[in-house]
């Protein structure tokens, strides 16, 4: 029994429990980061039991975590002066946005550019496929939308509006002030400095076991590939290799994670979002959780980080999204309180 399942037994078996009435090959994999050191712990149903497995190096589709390294690259491109978070999103894009709106970098990385959650036509593209919805729009579809068809929810800076639509955006907008895709920005200034070597956007690329995700009907189901928008929901990978990354967003040296904790827009009394980030009061425990959570057609996935107290918890899973909010979620909170408390 390792560390990780003796000291939180409690609520690792309490998401056993839950995870009971699944399919079989359902499958978690854990990791609690304490002080720079990482425990992982692993579980799947095979036969109708729960079994312990070392899955810390398979990989998972993480969805929406991936706007975290999103907000990280946004904010290494602002510590370098490349760019200022006030500059319009206009700035740099080769095409005018309709009626100009004034959106801003920080707008789009905080979730408060006006924009809906996805271009309102987005379904209704002739190429859209249901089991792959972000595979085959394309940047000429996006263009399309931007400069005849954008309107949008809220002005910019008035309200806080989660957009997948905004996050995808601001990774475009990256890879044109790179000059190069959005994926090869990442490796090279995340993947390959943190030695993430099990992270990529291209499924093709995955060099460890890829862990098959689990529709709502408990079939397996299709990859989703991020596209032109893969800021944000586009990134695979392990336990093992997003430890390292909440390791350097916990470390308060690290000038572009403090800017990304650093910016707030305050949704309420206890929630703000940050860049790339969202952060929440947890009371009456009094703890901060910075974290984020993903999902796609068949995956489930979250991390969880207190950088006030150097701490961290990572969920992936091949749960579709919305049963694993709604029965693992509960409990992943439950552990981070309980391993804030410990660290």
């Amino acid at each position: 029994m390792n560390d990780l399942l003796m000291i939180y037994s409690e609520i690792i078996g309490k998401i056993a429990d839950k995870i009971k009435g699944l399919p079989d090959k359902t499958a978690l994999s854990f990791a609690v980061v304490k002080n720079g050191k990482a425990d992982f712990h692993g579980m799947i149903k095979e036969n109708g039991d729960i079994n312990e497995i070392n899955n810390n190096t398979a990989a998972f589709e993480i969805g929406s975590v991936t706007k975290a390294f999103t907000g990280n690259i946004l904010a290494q491109l602002v510590v370098e002066k490349k760019v200022d978070l006030d500059d319009p999103a206009q700035y740099f894009l080769p095409f005018p946005l309709l009626n100009n709106p004034p959106i801003s970098l920080r707008h789009l990385a905080l979730h408060t550019s006006g924009l809906q959650r996805m271009p309102h036509d987005f379904e209704s593209q002739p190429n859209y496929d249901k089991d792959n919805p972000f595979k085959n729009y394309t940047e000429d579809q996006l263009t399309a939308y931007l400069t005849q068809n954008l309107r949008l929810d809220s002005l910019p800076g008035e309200k806080h509006l989660y957009s997948n639509l905004g996050s995808g955006l601001l990774s475009y907008i990256i890879s044109k002030i790179e000059g190069k895709p959005f994926a090869k920005v990442v490796a090279e200034r995340i993947f390959g400095p943190l030695k993430m070597a099990n992270s990529t956007f291209d499924v093709r690329e995955v060099r460890t076991e890829m862990v098959k995700g689990i529709d709502e009907q408990g079939n397996f189901c299709a990859h989703w590939d991020g596209g032109i928008l893969d800021g944000c929901l586009g990134i695979i990978s392990t336990a093992e290799d997003l430890s390292r990354f909440a390791i350097m967003t916990s470390d308060l040296s690290d000038a572009a994670a403090n800017l990304q904790a650093r910016e707030p827009f305050f949704v309420d009394a206890l929630v703000k979002s940050n860049l790339g980030w969202g952060e929440r009061l947890i009371l009456p425990q009094n703890i901060y959780m910075q974290g984020l959570n993903g999902g796609t057609g068949g995956y489930g996935a979250s991390i969880l980080v207190n950088r006030r107290k150097n701490c961290s918890v990572i969920v992936l899973s091949n749960i579709w999204p919305w049963r694993y909010m709604e029965l693992v979620f509960p409990q992943v909170t439950a552990l981070f309180i309980e391993v804030s408390k410990d660290s």
